[in-house]
């Protein structure tokens, strides 16, 4: 008579399943003796954080991303001081460096080439930046003598009507 009733101790068991399953409405809980939770409270009273969850959720963010970066790989730095980077090429692409290299910078490395490219790059870089805004501001002079001059114009109109005098 009861053998299609519906066991609730199974449907208890899968429904924490089923909330484990969904990671973007994973929780958590924490243990905290009761001088950390005076601090914490402390902080939400002090409006530094709304509430609880946010202090702790703004303290796990900073935890993950500190131990990340410190666990991020450095990159080896050899003798002289230098990084090694890999640099992808197309085959043609390497043989014109290496024939620069050969026959324009004295027989120097393909890789000590390419880094003094890549640092003259940025330091061109930076020139044409500043170029580019000293054009600017030459222009915006330019402009801004022209209003001048036609204001001066418009002044010299209106003193002529007699509408305005000095």
């Amino acid at each position: 008579m009861f053998d299609n009733a519906p066991d609730r101790k199974k449907e208890g068991a899968h429904a924490p399943e089923a909330r484990r399953e969904d990671p973007d409405d994973a929780r958590i809980a924490l243990r905290c003796n009761r001088k950390e939770l005076r601090l914490v409270d402390s902080f939400v009273a002090n409006g530094e954080f709304p509430t609880r969850s946010e202090l702790m959720r703004a303290a796990l963010h900073a935890f993950l991303r500190s131990h990340a970066m410190s666990t991020a790989p450095k990159p080896a730095v050899d003798s002289e001081g230098f990084v090694e980077v890999p640099v992808r090429l197309r085959p043609e692409e390497y043989a014109a460096f290496e024939t620069y290299a050969q026959h324009v910078a004295n027989g120097r490395s393909v890789r000590d080439l390419l880094a003094e490219i890549v640092r003259r790059g940025e330091l061109e870089m930076k020139v044409h930046e500043l170029v580019h805004r000293a054009r600017a501001t030459v222009r915006e002079a330019v402009e801004t003598r022209t209003q001048v001059g036609a204001l001066e114009e418009s002044g010299k109109d209106l003193e002529r009507k007699g509408v305005v005098g000095r």
